[in-house]
């Protein structure tokens, strides 16, 4: 038993390097500064009157800089001060529309689905359909290169209390839950229904969408501070421009290596397991996302596994189309999984890496750990505390207290991470330095500290999206339309 503690990694942005996301693009602008990026980046926006109002007057206001966060013990570090959404300071980028841009919903079609003697989740599929349908002009008549949908206050409580109202004895009868879980539990879901239909349904329309709720414009005491707000908001509205905000470090410029995330979700109905989902990409964040084939959970073990052929044919589908859209194979792939790898998927997956010359490959299973590690003093462990239990099981710390920040800015104890490696070419060490790493490559949020690698945020919220698809839909290859 070993205990290491893993330095804080750099991320490279255009003409330096900075462990901050923030700081990079404040003093150093993006990754791709001086390559083709988004110097102008056109919106079209779709909302009701006074929502699209709001928003773009914030969006407006966004074009200067904002304080950070204040507070009687300051970390101006982790509340950095927003530069401005210009083209003379930071992404050095600027917001461009005009009329022909805007597309307003009338309230007398809200007020009129709302009427209806429909449940509603029939509402919100007909609310989704007002969206589409002008998404689909603004595709079609003119080249945004994003599409926000300014969502209601109004709007987003009426589908609250609706919830609640419908579900709230079958849930009691069903889960024995309390009424404050089930009012936390259905909020939060039947908000990102909508969510996710809209995203699911407006991919076929090629254009990143960004959704947006009216209260940006002024941010409640349970909300984010304004600067965090802006800077969270315009690094992944900048990413959908296919912009690169920033970029991993690569250690060596001849070997590419690529990582990609492996989830299952079920469907909508929880009648089946659906298909496993691969997102893979390089150190500058570009890659393709599959679906892979429907599993089947076996009486012995109710944890989803891919057959041994499913997992050769996931992995090479998965590199043929990134070799399609980068015009290289990696040397090396990093596969993460948060269950375990059966002895049928290391099979399929090395005999993939293998047909296709890949030199290397690591199959690394990442999950929540109840092993907890203490520290003197009131401060939990420090983020990037790695604890070696042996070559193959590790336990590492991507949240806890982070010297930059000068405090540990989560609300509860943070738990780590257990890293088993079920196959692997490379150092357990640079494995687990590179998830550290991966925690950073979250373009909807500027605080490092994430909890999860990339690679498991993405698979999971690919596969939220993708069961609201039907069969016949169009799925994006790209991560910038599921965020």
């Amino acid at each position: 038993m070993k205990v290491r503690y893993i330095e804080e990694p750099s991320l490279q942005f255009g003409f330096d390097q900075h462990i901050c996301p923030k700081h990079g693009i404040f003093y150093y602008n993006p990754f791709d500064i001086n390559q083709v990026r988004p110097e102008k980046i056109t919106i079209g926006i779709i909302g009701k009157g006074e929502s699209i109002d709001k928003v773009l007057d914030w969006i407006d206001s966004c074009k200067f800089h904002i304080d950070g966060k204040q507070s009687k013990n300051p970390h101006p570090n982790l509340f950095l001060n927003f530069c401005g959404f210009n083209k003379d300071s930071g992404f050095k980028s600027e917001i461009v529309y005009d009329d022909t841009y805007i597309r307003k919903l009338k309230n007398s079609d809200f007020d009129l689905i709302i009427k209806r003697n429909e449940n509603l989740e029939e509402r919100i599929n007909d609310i989704v359909e007002l969206y589409l349908s002008e998404i689909k002009f603004l595709s079609k008549n003119k080249k945004p290169d994003v599409i926000i949908c300014a969502l209601s206050e109004n709007f987003i409580t009426y589908i609250q209390e609706k919830e609640v109202a419908e579900n709230h004895d079958d849930e009691i009868d069903n889960d024995n839950q309390t009424e404050s879980e089930i009012d936390a539990d259905t909020i939060s879901k039947k908000e990102q229904n909508f969510r996710r239909t809209l995203k699911a349904k407006a991919m076929q329309y090629n254009v990143p969408i960004q959704i947006v709720r009216d209260r940006i414009a002024k941010p409640t005491a349970e909300m984010q501070d304004e600067a965090t707000i802006a800077w969270n908001f315009f690094t992944a509205l900048y990413y959908k421009a296919s912009g690169t905000p920033w970029a991993l470090i690569r250690k060596d410029i001849a070997e590419t290596t690529c990582y990609a995330g492996i989830s299952f979700f079920k469907s909508r109905d929880k009648a089946s397991t659906q298909t496993s989902i691969a997102q893979i990409f390089n150190e500058l964040g570009k890659g393709v996302i599959l679906r892979g084939e429907e599993v089947t959970l076996k009486k012995n073990d109710r944890v989803p596994h891919l057959e041994e052929e499913q997992a050769y044919n996931l992995l090479t589908f998965s590199l043929k189309e990134y070799y399609d859209a980068v015009k290289i194979y990696p040397k090396r792939i990093v596969l993460h999984k948060t269950s375990y790898f059966s002895e049928g998927e290391i099979y399929g997956f090395t005999q993939a890496a293998k047909q296709l010359h890949i030199n290397q490959i690591d199959l690394v299973s990442v999950q929540l750990s109840d092993i907890r590690l203490y520290r003197a003093g009131n401060y939990p462990p420090m983020r990037g505390t790695h604890l070696i239990l042996s070559d193959k099981h590790n336990i590492l710390y991507t949240r806890g207290s982070v010297p930059f920040y000068e405090t540990y800015p989560g609300k509860y104890i943070p738990r780590a991470l257990e890293i088993k490696l079920a196959y692997y070419d490379e150092s357990p060490n640079l494995i687990c330095d590179e998830i550290i790493a991966l925690t950073k490559m979250n373009w909807n949020n500027t605080q490092f500290d994430r909890q999860m690698p990339i690679t498991i945020e993405c698979a999971r919220n690919v596969g939220e999206i993708l069961k609201y698809l039907d069969p016949a839909d169009k799925m994006q290859l790209k991560y910038s339309f599921y965020m």
